[in-house]
């Protein structure tokens, strides 16, 4: 029985268009097979930004804080009773050592004074009489030991009225400036009251309190710097640590002398205490590079030769307005300045460099380039 003609020619082209397609479908995988770019393995990394930095000798500071204060400071109290009659200098104003500062009636003084003296002239010759009379054996040596005892008592009483009435006038004990008087003409004093305060600005002293772990590295006598909060700088001398700790804080008692012949210096200023310890070296970074890794230790990223993210574990050496000094780092240390939040140490970067780094790093970042340009082919 013979086919139909019409259904022959059908199955045919059925069977002719499916291998024609099937040809298709495999020849047009093997051509993109054939025709995909090979791509770099920085292509699939993750980019970072890098930076180089090099190491520089430096002098780190121990830095403690503290206030300025006068290096002698009294406040001045009445040692007599009596009515302020004259005040010669203000607070603020700057005296020498023995200039008079304010006035107290002396006048009740000067007339216990005047009778003091004559009572010493008085007893001076009864004496003198009764030394004379025993000599001649008209009188006894109870009576010459009794007139003696009553000049001796004579002559203190005067010395002691002389004492008060040099205290009705009040001089500076030192030289400095007057600070919080208390009193004005007319005020009554009784002995012990207030009357002025005299600071002592040169030297003036910076005090602070130094940690336990610190007290090894300051010794009296050694240079430090003192440093204000308006920027200025002045050197002195430590002159004082204390031998036994703050009970609370378990902290050193420290004080930095420094020179200062214009005595101008405000008590109460915050004030830094810092002392230069060894030179060493150090890297100057941005303090947003620093991070903590899993064990808490402050460090920043890096990358290798091998292009792998490293945490670097580093000490702070130095702090400045613009940013730190740190030490732990290679020399030179290739720093992640951009995406180091998001590698994690042991990852393979791609690393691009922010600004050009010196001819043997470049000969390192060719020489990698090359092998990777080896490996792909």
């Amino acid at each position: 029985m013979k086919l139909q003609k019409g259904p022959a020619i059908a199955i045919g082209s059925f069977a002719f268009i499916s291998l024609w397609m099937l040809s298709g479908i495999f020849s047009s995988d093997d051509k993109v097979a054939i025709e995909a770019p090979v791509k770099n393995e920085s292509d699939t990394l993750f980019s970072v930004q890098v930076e180089r930095f090099h190491a520089k000798s430096i002098t780190p500071e121990l830095i403690i804080h503290g206030e300025t204060a006068p290096s002698s400071h009294v406040l001045i109290s009445s040692e007599v009773a009596g009515k302020v009659t004259a005040i010669h200098h203000r607070e603020g104003d700057f005296v020498k050592k023995g200039q008079l500062i304010l006035e107290i009636d002396p006048k009740g003084k000067v007339q216990q004074l005047n009778q003091a003296k004559a009572v010493v002239k008085q007893k001076t010759l009864e004496h003198k009489a009764n030394k004379s009379l025993i000599g001649k054996g008209l009188q006894n040596e109870t009576r010459l030991a009794a007139s003696e005892a009553e000049l001796e008592a004579a002559k203190a009483q005067l010395e002691l009225l002389t004492i008060e009435l040099a205290a009705t006038k009040i001089r500076a004990p030192f030289s400095g400036i007057l600070e919080n008087r208390q009193v004005e003409v007319g005020s009554y004093l009784r002995s012990g009251d207030p009357i002025i305060e005299v600071m002592d600005f040169n030297p003036f002293i910076i005090k602070s309190f130094a940690a336990e772990k610190d007290l090894h590295l300051i010794k009296p006598g050694i240079k430090a710097f003192g440093k204000t909060l308006d920027g200025k700088t002045m050197e002195g001398r430590i002159r004082y640590v204390s031998s036994t700790a703050n009970k609370a804080s378990r902290t050193f008692a420290v004080e930095l002398e420094i020179p200062n012949p214009s005595e101008r210096q405000a008590d109460g200023v915050t004030a830094n205490i810092s002392i230069p310890l060894d030179a060493t070296d150090g890297v100057f970074i941005s303090p947003a590079l620093l991070s903590l890794n899993e064990n808490g230790l402050l460090g920043a990223k890096l990358v290798n030769n091998n292009q792998e993210v490293e945490f670097a574990p580093v000490q702070l050496v130095k702090a400045e307005a613009q940013g730190v000094w740190v030490s732990g780092l290679p020399n030179p240390a290739d720093l992640i300045v951009v995406g180091q939040s998001f590698v994690s140490a042991g990852e393979k970067v791609n690393p691009v460099f922010k600004t050009p780094i010196a001819p043997e790093g470049i000969a390192k970042q060719a020489t990698a380039d090359n092998a990777q340009t080896s490996e792909a082919n």
